[in-house]
């Protein structure tokens, strides 16, 4: 069978939802997915927030890689984040993975990027022992923080309003 790396689009909605559904439910957190099937199309297609390759095997969608560009301040350049890969357990082992991986590597050099970076969860022992057979290795030096949206919220309102009048964000009407 043929592996066939494309770039979604707009038909590859629905598809994109049920991988993610998938991979939350394979990572144990199919509870914490807050996105609608609409919105992830809003934020991938409409604002191009973000962009989807999709893993065929033969005829038949097999995995979905979706990464976006970050800038990084000491390379002065956008590098690649790669937010999600998945494969579905059907066609784990065959090579999909690593020609995911291939094709991102590929959209890095063609957009200049010196770094392709992505989290692995501690747990994923088999994605850390696949990650680094194609070269790849983990930070030693990094701790991951994140803020809620009840903690986003808490702060811009109670901690920093006054520096409204200081920082103007792109858009804001002051």
């Amino acid at each position: 069978m043929s592996i066939n790396i494309r770039y979604a689009d707009l038909s590859d909605s629905e598809l994109i939802y049920s991988l993610i559904r998938e991979l939350a439910e394979f990572e144990g957190m199919a509870d914490q997915i807050t996105a609608t099937e609409e919105e992830l199309t809003d934020t991938i297609f409409n604002k191009k927030q973000a962009s989807v390759l999709i893993a065929e095997y033969g005829d038949r969608p097999a995995g979905f890689a979706l990464f976006y560009p970050v800038y990084s301040t000491f390379c002065g350049r956008q590098n690649l984040f790669l937010e999600d890969l998945y494969v579905r357990e059907l066609y784990r082992g065959k090579g999909i993975g690593k020609a995911l991986m291939r094709a991102l590597a590929g959209i890095a050099l063609q957009m200049g990027a010196q770094r392709l970076d992505w989290y692995v969860l501690e747990d994923n022992k088999a994605a850390e022992s696949f990650y680094r057979r194609l070269g790849a290795a983990p930070l030693q030096d990094r701790r991951t923080y994140r803020m809620s949206t009840k903690s986003i919220e808490s702060l811009a309102n109670g901690v920093i309003t006054n520096v409204k009048n200081q920082f103007n964000p792109p858009g804001s009407s002051d």
